[in-house]
């Protein structure tokens, strides 16, 4: 109606508009547009041939008006595999002059757009039987995948984009009904059957499953029995969770032992601090070596963790070495923390850290066999036939005794071969750090400075997470949306729920560390936009992001190297019922539990491990502590020096009318209620005396 209403001079306007916009549309297709970007990994991809185009479906169902197949290449900055692709393959001149005239070509910042992620790793799995990174998936015009695969050499990735061109210009058909049998099968993956009926769930549960999984550990080494060994802390969490409940010494000795043998190995930089992402290796010798912000937080927590428990120096010195160094390499001096440091510098992967024969003979001196010994150096199986890698003695009391040598003595010689060592290191060119900056790792960041706070009661570690929490809402909440990164100086991306359930439970921890009740306020606003923008209402759990991506929503509930955001979401939600006496919230949770309980038979539960901590709480006893009066943060820090894992703190230092604190306030007294399901035992006037109530097993009265 409106264009009849038109103007013949309006007309002549608007056509001129449409001319102009779809041949620049054209012309910006045929060229490489990532150096407008402010993703690292895509300006690392900035002056290849190809004419890569960053991740927006809409912009390339425009633009694409011959209906070219899509190439969607998605990695990450410190991945080497995806830095060998594009030397291998990415700069070759026939392979873009192939990709530029038959495909439309899509950089993807996994990190980013880590939804896109998924849909095509989810697409790739089901199509391969495997995934991993560089994901490189080709797709029709409308973005449904036909194939999917990781790293190619030059000759294999021109064989397969030409097969698949060929099918599509003579069998497109053919594709098509490919394509719609794996978009129903994406679409089935992320459909819950889901009843109502609550489960009966009881201690039997976790026990018979943690029977099954017991026989897939590595009792020797550590871990579980693998070719290559990931840390996975949320495993590890249950585990001491786990073992504590039930006091099953097998299980607490697996645990120490595994912690014991990663705080020395090959994955952790001995010198300069830190975790790298996982060895390559069953024993953990040799990493893979580029380091990940998710993995350095999650530590933190698991080490304070098993110092509150174990009081093992070893622990405690793994925690502060690794945040000196997340200090020293990932921080942004205002409280931000970047997310990885690359695998590579300019001479190949890890050559920053490794070492070769002369200068470890440099480096030691006289003490070369002591130094050999010290660090596991076999100078018969060297990297690259030349570096060596160093990892520290998994027993030091047998090292010192073999080369007669005192603990005092070594720790001297031990600051002077580091810092020759350090030299040597200041000499190469160092591995590149991905600035940007990501709501959800920063939030983990938050909650393993906190974990460190409670075990050691150093005010540095609070001082810390309370300064990347005010970054987190000074730079990612944008017009009362919580934003998923920050890069170059800008929020960047709308929030998904990873970046929600993790800022929530850094609120919530920095609430029952703090008091503030500014804190459980935003935690409890950052929940209702949640349950407003992420729910769905065929099962109780919430979608990845607010809307579907691509052809279908992503809703994951299994815990991997970063535990699900529906297992954090419904810890919230758990929390934050008990707090505020929310049984909406509570009721919530525990719909939540109820599907995710039957998953946990002969071992399966393993997949799915922050849930059982959840779970847990609802199979063993669960007590809420409240503290209260002008003692209360010193009383809090007594009591939080012990692992309580089954346990929900709440303190206040004046009067409140949260329904656990109200009228519980006396005035200049200090009191410590144990309370289980609201019922509350007699206060007590002492840490000490609270202990003792919190580790019996009573009967719990009204006193009121």
């Amino acid at each position: 109606m409106h264009m009849l209403q038109m103007s013949s001079h309006h007309l002549v306007l608007l056509q001129i508009f449409y001319l102009f916009f779809f041949s620049s549309s054209y012309s910006q297709m045929n060229q490489n547009n990532l150096n407008l970007e402010s993703s690292y990994y895509l300006l690392q991809h900035a002056k290849n041939p190809i004419n890569w185009q960053r991740w927006d479906k809409k912009l390339y169902n425009l633009k694409n008006t011959d209906e070219k197949l899509l190439v969607v290449s998605i990695g990450y900055s410190s991945c080497h595999w995806c830095h060998v692709m594009e030397k291998e393959t990415f700069e070759d001149v026939e392979v873009a002059l192939f990709m530029n005239e038959k495909f439309v070509s899509i950089k993807v910042d996994r990190e980013e757009n880590p939804e896109v992620d998924n849909i095509y790793m989810t697409a790739t799995q089901m199509m391969t039987g495997r995934g991993g990174w560089p994901l490189n998936v080709v797709c029709l015009p409308d973005g449904r995948p036909i194939y999917g695969g990781t790293y190619h050499t030059k000759d294999q990735w021109l064989e397969v984009l030409g097969k698949i061109q060929k099918v599509y210009e003579k069998d497109k058909i053919q594709l098509i009904k490919f394509a719609d049998k794996i978009e129903t099968g994406i679409q089935e993956i992320n459909h819950f059957e889901y009843t109502k009926e609550a489960e009966i769930i009881n201690p039997e549960i976790l026990q018979n499953d943690m029977f099954f999984w017991y026989s897939n550990w590595d009792l020797i080494n550590g871990g579980e029995n693998q070719n290559q060994k990931f840390i996975t802390p949320s495993k590890l969490n249950y585990i001491q969770h786990y073992q504590n409940l039930n006091e099953d010494k097998k299980i607490t000795n697996y645990f120490k032992n595994t912690l014991e043998k990663i705080a020395n190995s090959g994955i952790v930089d001995h010198l300069e601090g830190g975790f790298y992402r996982y060895t390559v290796d069953p024993e953990w010798k040799i990493p893979h070596f580029e380091k990940m912000l998710y993995d350095n937080a999650q530590l933190l927590s698991l080490y304070s963790n098993a110092f509150k428990e174990f009081k093992t120096p070893l622990f405690k010195s793994t925690v502060y070495k690794t945040y000196d160094f997340l200090q020293k390499k990932m921080e942004n001096t205002k409280g931000g923390y970047f997310s990885s440091i690359d695998a590579d510098n300019k001479e190949g992967e890890g050559h920053y850290y490794i070492f070769d024969i002369d200068e470890i003979k440099r480096v030691s001196g006289q003490d070369l066999n002591i130094i050999l010994d010290y660090y596991q150096i076999n100078l018969e199986n060297p990297l690259e036939k030349k570096y060596y890698h160093l990892r520290k003695t998994n027993d030091l009391n047998t090292f010192l005794k073999e080369n007669s040598i005192t603990k005092a003595q070594l720790d001297t010689k031990v600051k002077a071969w580091e810092k020759k060592f350090s030299l040597l290191k200041k000499m190469r060119s160092l591995p590149e750090v991905d600035k940007k900056i990501i709501t959800s790792w920063n939030a983990q960041m938050i909650i393993g400075l906190l974990s460190s706070f409670e075990a050691f009661s150093d005010e540095k570690f609070l001082i810390q997470a309370k300064k990347t929490f005010n970054f987190l809402k000074q730079n990612l909440i944008s017009k009362g949306e919580l934003m998923h990164t920050f890069q170059a100086n800008q929020p960047k991306i709308e929030a998904n729920l990873e970046d929600y359930a993790f800022t929530i439970r850094a609120a919530l921890g920095l609430y029952q560390n703090t008091g503030n009740i500014s804190y459980l306020e935003l935690g409890n606003k950052l929940t209702q936009k949640v349950i407003k923008n992420f729910k769905t209402n065929q099962n109780p759990f919430f979608t990845f992001t607010k809307h579907p991506v691509i052809f279908s929503e992503i809703i994951s509930i299994d815990d991997n190297v970063i535990p699900s955001a529906n297992s954090i979401m419904a810890e919230n939600l758990w929390m934050l019922g008990i707090i505020l006496d929310n049984e909406n919230y509570s009721k919530k949770a525990n719909e939540m539990i109820n599907v995710v309980s039957t998953y946990f038979c002969d071992g399966k539960g393993s997949n799915h491990t922050q849930w059982a901590q959840l779970i847990s709480k609802v199979a063993y006893s669960y007590k809420e502590i409240v503290i209260v009066g002008p003692d209360a943060h010193k009383f809090n820090k007594e009591l939080q020096k012990n692992y309580l894992p089954n346990v929900l703190f709440q303190i206040s230092n004046q009067p409140s009318d949260l329904p656990l604190i109200k009228d519980r306030h006396i005035k200049d007294k200090t009191f410590v209620y144990v309370c289980e399901d609201k019922v509350c035992l007699r206060p007590s006037e002492t840490p000490s005396e609270a202990l003792n109530q919190i580790n019996t097993q009573s009967d719990f009265k009204i006193l009121f």
